[in-house]
């Protein structure tokens, strides 16, 4: 008889059960890219009679015991008194999810800043639960910029990279030979929270060799070719396409200056003037003095 009452309990307090809310997070973690958006997910069960009256939602981001309000809705109605200035702008929830039982919300125009825990905590007539969500930003070492000077030491030239990004990466540098160099590289923080990284070789100017920087973590990289990118080498190729550049229009001008001249010719005539038969012929007319004119009319 006893055997059969402890069978029975399970089934007594199934109903019971059934109705406590549970919530489950549709990922654990996520990671985006800075500037960008995120859709973070929490489901939750069961659904009451009216899921948007019912249902009071919150979203706080936590890090190193410090805490910030990035959503808050209750009882179907969005608060934004309370949120933390770091997202106004930048949440939202979507509504029309509520009813299949989600509660997803979106992040946009994400920075580094925005790493960290987020607890989304679901509460309706059924009781209330919560779970947590790792979210991490990063910004790929994308953009790398290149400069080369020469420095104080006769025939040395400074190759530098530069680049922004995070978490901080590691720099390599390489010789056209896959040899690779020792560079001095340094590391400081922007007001973005981003690592700008700038690392240097010195190398030998008069040694033809190629030099590649590459950030390991986005494999973005810069070539510099020696001697060509020289800056006397540079200089010299400018100035051979200046003087390029000068005797095309010089030839330009000359070419049109001839061409009015010709034009200017043609109008006034220039030239012999063509018979039908196409024999060339100067016509002259000869004009009698007077006096020779009358003597005749005498003589007549």
């Amino acid at each position: 008889m006893k055997w059969i009452n402890i069978l029975m309990l399970p089934a007594l307090f199934q109903p019971c059960l059934q109705v406590m809310l549970t919530t489950t997070a549709e990922q654990t973690s996520y990671q985006a890219e800075s500037g960008g958006s995120v859709l973070m997910g929490c489901r939750f069960f069961p659904l009451s009679q009216h899921p948007y009256e019912d249902l009071t939602v919150s979203w706080h981001w936590t890090s190193q015991a410090r805490s910030r309000e990035v959503y808050q809705m209750e009882k179907g109605q969005e608060l934004n008194a309370s949120q933390h200035s770091d997202f106004r702008g930048r949440t939202r929830l979507l509504i029309e999810q509520i009813k299949d039982g989600w509660t997803k919300l979106q992040v946009t125009r994400l920075r580094i800043n925005d790493t960290g825990n987020y607890q989304c905590k679901i509460g309706t007539t059924n009781g209330a639960d919560y779970k947590d969500i790792k979210l991490s930003v990063t910004a790929p070492f994308k953009r790398v910029t290149k400069n080369i000077v020469k420095s104080g030491k006769e025939g040395e030239l400074v190759l530098t990279c530069q680049s922004e990004g995070y978490p901080k990466s590691k720099v390599t540098w390489e010789d056209n030979h896959r040899q690779e160099l020792n560079a001095s590289t340094t590391v400081v923080v922007t007001e973005d929270g981003l690592f700008r990284v700038t690392t240097q070789i010195r190398v030998e100017s008069s040694q033809k060799n190629n030099y590649t920087c590459t950030f390991n973590s986005s494999g973005s990289s810069r070539s510099f070719f020696i001697p060509e990118d020289t800056p006397q080498q540079k200089g010299n190729q400018r100035k051979g396409a200046v003087i390029i550049a000068a005797v095309g229009a010089f030839i330009r001008l000359a070419l049109i200056g001839l061409l009015i001249v010709l034009i200017h010719l043609h109008k006034k005539g220039f030239g012999k003037n063509i018979e039908p038969d196409g024999a060339s012929r100067t016509r002259r007319i000869f004009k009698l003095p007077e006096s020779t004119s009358n003597s005749r009319a005498e003589q007549v």
